[in-house]
């Protein structure tokens, strides 16, 4: 853990004591041998020590905490996780079996037709009247991306 991460905690706060009386027991041998005239100035200067190191201490946690937060509307927007799209699983089946017959080089319109026509049918989709099956017919690349943008139309 960095130095400037952690938080302020009850043991945070005793070794401010222990630093408060390690820095008297520092200034008190030199205030006696300064001579009494400078008592208060070695006071001063140990005081001032102290809270310039428990001011510089608050100023990290702060300045933590602040960063490690939110600060705008817009940056939660920016640091959003991307939604997870749910695809259809007959979709996803006629998109293997597309893979897989193209793969082979075969003839995907014998597979690949009937289940994007039952997806559209399921879903209520009316396909043009060219792009349904007829005997002996086989589907073309151009009458395959017709009937995926009928369906993606339809969503």
């Amino acid at each position: 853990m960095e130095r400037g991460t952690e938080r302020i905690t009850l043991v945070t706060l005793i070794g401010w004591l222990v630093l408060a009386g390690l820095m008297a027991a520092i200034a008190a041998p030199i205030a006696l041998w300064v001579g009494p005239s400078h008592h208060s100035l070695v006071v001063r200067l140990a005081g001032a020590l102290f809270a310039a190191s428990v001011f510089c201490r608050l100023g990290a946690a702060v300045r933590a905490a602040i960063e490690a937060g939110p600060s705008s509307p817009v940056e939660l927007a920016l640091n959003r996780p991307e939604p997870r799209v749910l695809a259809d699983p007959g979709l996803r089946r006629a998109a293997g079996d597309l893979r897989s017959s193209l793969g082979r080089g075969g003839s995907f319109h014998r597979v690949l037709r009937p289940r994007l026509l039952a997806i559209a049918e399921s879903r209520g989709v009316r396909l043009p009247p060219e792009l349904l099956p007829r005997q002996g017919s086989r589907v073309r690349r151009e009458d395959l991306a017709r009937i995926l943008a009928a369906l993606e139309e339809a969503e």
